[in-house]
C-alpha cells in the first residue's frame, strides 16, 4: 500500500471552485485514468456494453469489431448516454457540469493541456455507471440488532470487477457553498462527479445496481437523470433519509437499481426499489417478500445477487449468526470476507459513533487483482472531523 498511499482530498466553495481546486491536486492522477487506465479498460470491456437499449446504428458498430478499436466504440456509446442525459443532469442545483469544467481546467493548469477536448471526455466518462452494472451488497442495522440497541450501522460493498478503479479509489470530500447543502463524501475515481457510494453529515447511502424482479430487467431508459447523479442529490442536499427519498421519488428515473438510505435523526435504514416507473420503499418488514431472504427485526439487506433470490444464504447467515451484535467493527471484519462481496472497496457507516470504514482493493498493472477490498485492512475516519475541515489558503 505505500506504493499507492490512499488519498483524502477536502475541496470547499462553489461547483466550479470545488472542481478547480480537484483538478489542479490531481491532474497527474486525472490524465492518467482518463488517457491510460480507461483505455485498457475499454478495450476488456467493450463486449459486456448492453446492446438492447441501445439505437441500432450504435448496435450494429459494437458487434462488429472491424469498425473501430474498443475505446471509440465505448466512447461512441458514452457519447450517446451523455446527450440523452445531460439537460436533466443540468438542471440539478448540484451544477456537477459546472464542477466537471472545473475539474479540468484546473487539471490543465497544470499540465497545460487542451480543456475543451477534457470536458468533452470528463463528461462521457460521468457516464459509465449507466452503461456498465456493478453487483454489490448492502444492509443497515438498528435497534435490537445491534448490541444495546445502539444506532445505524450500514454496510455498502462495490463490486466492479477487474480494471483500473480499485486503485485509483480515494475519499473525496466536499464543503459546497450551494445553498441547502451539506457537507458530504464519496469514495469516488478521479473525474467523477456523481456518486456511488457516499456519506453525509446527515445521510449514509448505499446502492445495489441489478434487475429488481428476478426476472428480466424493467423497462428503463437513458432519458433521464443518471442513477449517480440522483445519489449526488440525495446526499448533497438531505438532512434525513425521508429528504433522499423524495429526491429519488421526484427525479426524472433512468434505470433500475435498489438503493438505501439511513439517517443520524432516526437511526434507522430503509431500501428503495428505484427505476424508471417508481421509486418505491422498503423497511425490515416489507423487504423480505421481494428478496425472499429471512425476515430480522431492524435489519433491511441485499445481497450481491439477482433480486429476489435464494441462491447464496451467506449474509442471511452473518446476519443471524452476528443478531443483536451487529456493531460496526464486527460487521466490516465478518462480513465482507465471509461474503466475498466488494472487490473494489467497501464502506461502512457507525452512525451513533459518527465513524466511516472504508477498504479498497489493489489490481496490478494489467487490472488484475491482488487483493480484493474484502480482503484489505479497513480505515475509519471520524466524521465529524471531515465535516470540520478547515478550509486553507495557497499559502498554508
Amino acid at each position: 500500500m505505500e506504493e499507492n498511499p490512499f488519498k483524502v482530498l477536502h475541496v470547499f466553495g462553489k461547483a466550479y471552485d470545488r472542481g478547480y481546486a480537484y483538478g489542479s491536486l490531481m491532474a497527474d492522477d486525472l490524465m492518467r485514468f482518463i488517457d491510460v487506465d480507461l483505455q485498457e479498460f475499454y478495450k476488456d470491456e467493450v463486449d459486456q456494453i448492453p446492446l438492447d437499449d441501445l439505437p441500432k446504428w450504435l448496435q450494429d458498430i459494437i458487434k462488429d469489431p472491424l469498425k473501430l478499436a474498443a475505446p471509440e466504440v465505448f466512447d461512441l456509446a458514452l457519447a450517446y448516454v451523455y446527450e440523452r442525459q445531460k439537460e436533466h443532469i443540468a438542471s440539478s442545483p448540484a451544477n456537477v457540469w459546472d464542477e466537471a469544467d472545473g475539474i479540468v481546467e484546473g487539471m490543465c493548469s497544470v499540465k497545460k493541456c487542451d480543456a475543451a477536448s477534457y470536458k468533452k471526455k470528463i463528461r462521457h466518462v460521468n457516464m459509465l455507471p449507466e452503461l456498465i452494472r456493478m453487483q454489490c451488497s448492502m444492509m443497515g442495522a438498528w435497534g435490537k440488532a445491534t448490541p444495546n440497541d445502539e444506532k445505524l450501522v450500514q454496510l455498502r460493498t462495490l463490486d466492479f470487477g477487474t480494471g483500473p478503479f480499485a486503485n485509483v479509489t480515494f475519499l473525496h470530500v466536499s464543503h459546497p457553498e450551494e445553498e441547502n447543502s451539506v457537507p458530504f463524501a464519496s469514495l469516488s475515481f478521479p473525474g467523477f462527479v456523481g456518486l456511488v457510494t457516499g456519506f453525509s453529515k446527515y445521510v449514509g447511502q448505499c446502492e445495489k445496481v441489478d434487475d429488481v424482479t428476478g426476472k428480466k430487467r424493467p423497462r428503463g431508459t437513458y432519458d433521464g437523470q443518471a442513477v449517480s447523479m440522483v445519489i449526488r442529490d440525495m446526499l448533497q442536499f438531505s438532512e434525513t433519509k425521508e429528504n433522499a427519498i423524495e429526491i429519488a421519488k421526484n427525479a426524472k428515473r433512468t434505470w433500475s437499481v435498489w438503493l438505501g438510505v439511513g439517517d443520524t435523526k432516526s437511526q434507522e435504514f430503509d431500501a428503495i426499489l428505484y427505476y424508471m416507473e417508481e421509486a418505491r420503499v422498503l423497511n425490515d418488514t416489507t423487504l423480505p417478500a421481494l428478496t425472499n431472504q429471512s425476515y430480522f427485526e431492524d435489519v433491511a439487506y441485499i445481497d450481491k445477487h439477482p433480486q429476489p433470490s435464494s441462491s447464496d444464504d451467506t449474509m442471511t447467515d452473518l446476519v443471524k449468526q452476528y443478531y443483536g451484535n451487529l456493531s460496526a467493527s464486527n460487521v466490516v471484519q465478518n462480513f465482507p470476507r465471509l461474503m466475498q462481496s466488494g472487490d473494489v472497496h467497501v464502506a461502512a457507516y457507525d452512525m451513533g459513533t459518527r465513524v466511516a470504514y472504508v477498504s479498497r482493493g489493489m489490481t496490478d498493472s494489467k487490472g488484475q487483482f491482488l487483493r480484493y477490498a474484502y480482503e484489505a485492512p479497513f480505515l475509519s475516519f471520524d466524521m465529524d472531523m471531515l465535516w470540520n475541515e478547515k478550509k486553507r489558503t495557497a499559502v498554508e
